[in-house]
């Protein structure tokens, strides 16, 4: 039974990351740490295309992020766990509205597809930045 019940979950989840390839706008965005997503904040990411690479080993994501007040089109590549979740290294500038100032946005970031449709897919993504503060955030 255990078997059976791995081998769906690894066809479903085989499925989810083939649906996922291709463009996609942000609709809506949740976070632990709202700061981090209203507007300005750093984890406050507009997506425009999902791409799988090496049979979905790699995960290409394109997003626009608002840095020192401009639109800033940016590409993240992670690289599949051993969980099935992406993981990589981020830094960007951007314009810190609170502070008043420009800062380097850097951190760990795991991330991957919680669940695709063709219409949708709701992505999660577990933010650690250099102060060791985590943010989780829901993407749809």
């Amino acid at each position: 039974m255990v078997k059976c019940l791995l081998l769906a979950l690894a066809f479903g989840l085989a499925h989810a990351h083939a649906m996922i390839d291709g463009k996609w706008v942000t609709i809506a965005i949740a976070a632990d740490n709202v700061n981090k997503i209203e507007e300005g904040g750093s984890l406050r990411i507009y997506l425009r295309e999902l791409t799988c690479t090496e049979e979905c080993n790699r995960l290409g994501v394109t997003f626009y992020i608002k840095a020192n007040g401009q639109c800033t089109k940016t590409k993240v590549i992670g690289n599949r766990q051993e969980d099935g979740k992406y993981r990589a290294q981020c830094k960007y500038g951007i314009w810190e509205f609170s502070l008043n100032k420009s800062i380097v946005v850097e951190g760990d970031n795991t991330f991957g597809p919680v669940y695709a449709t063709p219409e949708f897919t709701i992505f999660a993504n577990h933010n650690v930045n250099r102060t060791g503060q985590t943010t989780n955030v829901i993407y749809v």
